[in-house]
């Protein structure tokens, strides 16, 4: 299902931002890390791979 924007604050992770909430990329995320928003960073694949 597509949700609002979302990115990695952690340095180590890609430059990337996720709109899916079955992304498996951005599941990876832990919580603590999560922030709202693009932060101009390009979308990634597997969300793009999603519609």
């Amino acid at each position: 299902m597509k949700v609002n924007p979302y990115h990695s604050t952690n340095p180590t992770d890609p430059d990337v931002y996720h709109d899916h909430d079955d992304c498996p990329s951005g599941q990876q995320i832990p919580w603590q890390n999560k922030r709202s928003g693009t932060n101009g960073y390009r979308r990634c694949e597997h969300c793009r791979n999603k519609g």
